[in-house]
């Protein structure tokens, strides 16, 4: 065990200091300080439920072997489904259920379930990831299967230091098969102020999968292919007095594609009226605005030791995006149209901490403030026809979803209690309140006949306001076996708010009453259908344990939802059925030293997700359910040098109509060699050049069945990358 902690940073300090610096070796050590979950920076050992650190050299691991984020942690996360090689983290869940990603404590979620969260930083940025597995009271809407909380890397005080990495990864298919990487970064200061600007650039080429073709682009939710990324970020830490500190972080973050490929889908677009086989990749795509992620980050973190005889800490934060699609073929107007949908958030939480001889007790409160909204441009559909959908030239710009104002405000307070030298109580609840203002909507359809001059007018879906509150509670206890031995045991809620936009905003109107003008005959709106509530129970028995050659973690866990969400195939609308689901299983890791270097580690996941159909348990819809899933690995690590092969494993999945999920094997190798100053890195991603469809391919096929054939929504997993770095501080 080899524990670092910043000196003067208490261990009592809350979650909201996920700026302290704090590096744990090995992973998941019981003494490994976190900052996530309780609420009070605590160690693995005082957590009542499963908890996961990845540090920065397991996930550069992965990283330097060629794959993105996502696509690492899906393998570093019992428990978390494997990345998605695309743009979209859709249904990547935790423990099968919706996951809370923060950055230094900020989410990343927001009302518009837009499933981007890890298109958000290079993890160039990336200190470690902290991980809390199941439902949670002490986290707002979206934590139902855990949290994610990427935390960012910060400036200490002492001589400068600058990181530098350069890179390239690729499959040697063509000339455009190259992804390139460069990253720098300065850090510096002294014991008044630090600080650290970084910044981290990637430039993706084409995408070939197991047989060398290039792989179909994405046009429902993009893909990575030809994309430019850069992430700037900067943080300065002040400590003002020995009492009181100030953090301080800004990025400004944008992924933009750049491609002349596109979706060739036959003359008048007969790919998708029966002659599938037109399908293909053609070179020659005309596209003004391509698919982009923009994300400006600000956030602002005080402390201060003594304040009514409790530790203070209070934060503020800010964060803005705009999130572009590709375009879409809407078969049912006509229209060819694409999504810019943009979000902004303003928040802040105050937190209080007394601590007694055995007790602490963290209590506080948060608000939140968001406005979303979303344009639709519509593009020329004769040209998009007559091209076979690679000319796009736009026309005009429509309302594609209501405008929807959130309010979030919460109480919360968290205890825990050393009952006796081998026993911790730990207890919270929560009091969250989520109010809506949801604009007048006209139909998406109605609204580009009213522009292309085919009616005079339409009538709006009604608009309005609307709130719910919930009551959320977390109980649970830990018992030390041993000084490296645990039982845990732990019952916590967790709330989803269905997607607004997706719900609202739906209505059928008549054309014949009143000729020329589109009469709303019914609709779904905010006055007529509250919007459903979903929350989800959680249990969990778990054990853990460090010995002088092993570390493993292990835990069974039973989650049970009071209501289900199905997307509607036919308009990709939301509907929420008074019908439970549930999810159990078991995750685990265990990691094995042979010798001193010599290891070899297994983790995984065995999950059962069902929901109800009438009173009868099935199994879950593939649009949501998750598969079993284990990732083996076995390496050297001498300190100069080290590799690690792994094997990343997914089963097979059914669901009750019939509709499946294919598993695979992949394989995967990374290395590093220590030189005097810096490291070569070399990995290889899919070793053994394997073809297969990734999940996210399968389940678009059955989300867009109602458009098109399989053919345009089959995207292949790559095949045998190469990536070679080479990274440095000085």
């Amino acid at each position: 065990m080899n524990t670092l902690v910043r000196k003067g940073l208490p261990l009592s300090s809350l979650a909201l200091l996920v700026h302290s610096t704090v590096y744990a070796e090995p992973k998941n050590d019981l003494d490994t300080v976190i900052v996530t979950g309780t609420k009070i920076q605590t160690t693995i050992a005082d957590s009542a439920t499963t908890m996961w650190v990845i540090d920065q050299k397991e996930l550069e691991k992965h990283i330097n072997a060629g794959t993105d984020l996502k696509g690492a942690l899906g393998r570093l996360i019992p428990g978390f489904d494997f990345g998605s090689g695309s743009r979209t983290n859709y249904s990547q869940n935790l423990r099968g259920r919706s996951a809370l990603v923060m950055i230094d404590g900020v989410s990343l979620n927001s009302t518009r379930e837009i499933s981007r969260q890890f298109d958000s930083i290079d993890p160039f940025n990336i200190a470690r990831v902290e991980v809390l597995s199941g439902a949670t009271a002490l986290f707002g809407a979206g934590a139902s299967g855990g949290i994610i909380n990427i935390i960012t890397k910060k400036g200490e005080s002492g001589d400068t230091k600058v990181e530098a990495r350069v890179g390239g990864v690729s499959g040697f298919n063509s000339s455009e098969d190259l992804t390139k990487q460069a990253a720098l970064a300065i850090s510096g200061g002294n014991d008044t102020v630090a600080g650290r600007l970084s910044v981290a650039y990637e430039g993706k080429g084409a995408a070939y999968d197991g047989d060398g073709n290039m792989i179909m682009p994405d046009i429902t939710q993009t893909d990575m292919q030809f994309n430019q990324a850069i992430d700037v970020m900067g943080n300065l830490e002040v400590n003002i007095d020995e009492q009181q500190s100030l953090s301080l972080t800004a990025q400004y973050y944008d992924s933009q594609q750049d491609t002349e490929y596109g979706a060739y889908l036959g003359p008048n677009l007969a790919g998708l009226f029966g002659f599938p086989e037109l399908i293909e990749i053609r070179k020659g795509l005309k596209l003004d605005e391509q698919p982009n992620t923009e994300r400006v980050f600000v956030n602002a973190q005080y402390k201060h030791d003594s304040v009514l005889d409790h530790a203070l800490l209070a934060q503020l934060y800010y964060r803005s995006e705009s999130l572009g699609f590709f375009p879409f073929p809407d078969t049912t107007t006509p229209m060819y149209g694409s999504s810019v949908q943009d979000t902004s958030i303003f928040g802040g939480k105050l937190m209080l901490q007394k601590e007694w001889q055995d007790v602490a007790l963290n209590y506080g409160g948060e608000y939140a403030s968001e406005t979303f909204s979303a344009k639709q441009r519509v593009f020329d559909l004769q040209k998009a026809m007559a091209s076979g959908a690679m000319e796009f030239e736009k026309l005009r710009e429509l309302q594609r979803y209501p405008d929807i104002d959130t309010q979030n405000a919460a109480l919360f307070a968290q205890a825990n209690w050393r009952v006796a030298e081998d026993w911790l109580l730990t207890g919270g609840v929560r009091y969250q309140k989520t109010s809506f203002d949801v604009s007048d909507f006209v139909g998406l359809s109605q609204q580009e006949y009213v522009a292309a001059g085919l009616l005079s007018g339409a009538d709006a879906i009604p608009g309005g306001s609307s709130s719910t509150d919930v009551w959320l509670f977390n109980a649970g206890g830990v018992y030390d076996l041993a000084d490296s031995q645990q039982l845990w045991a732990n019952f916590s809620q967790g709330f989803n708010v269905p997607d607004p936009a997706k719900f609202y905003g739906r209505g059928s109107y008549d054309l014949t009453s009143n000729p020329g003008r589109a009469t709303l005959t019914n609709s779904v709106n905010i006055n007529n259908t509250p919007l459903p509530g979903v929350k989800t129970n959680s249990i969990e028995l778990g054990w853990r344990a460090n010995g002088t050659s092993y570390r493993t973690q292990v835990a069974g866990y039973y989650s049970l939802s009071d209501k289900t969400q199905r997307i509607n195939t036919s308009d990709l609308t939301l509907d929420v059925d008074n019908e439970e689901s549930r999810i159990y299983g078991i995750e685990g890791q265990f990691d094995y030293y042979f010798t001193q270097n010599i290891y070899a580690g297994v983790q995984g996941q065995w999950i059962r997700s069902e929901e109800k159909n009438q009173g009868a348990w099935q199994d879950m819809t593939v649009q949501f359910a998750s598969p079993s899933s284990a990732v083996t690995r076995v390496g050297y690590d001498n300190l100069d040098y080290g590799v690690e092969v792994f094997l990343q494993s997914l089963a097979d999945y059914e669901d009750a109509d019939n509709n499946k999920l294919n598993g695979y094997n992949i394989a995967g190798l990374s290395s590093y060699y220590m030189l005097p100053v810096g490291q070569i890195n070399f990995g290889i991603e899919n070793l053994f050049n394997t073809t297969y469809e990734t999940i996210w391919s399968q389940r678009a096929q059955v989300l867009y069945s109602a458009v098109s054939a399989p053919e345009l929504f089959k995207y292949n997993g790559q095949g045998r990358t190469f990536a070679l770095s080479y990274s440095a501080e000085f």
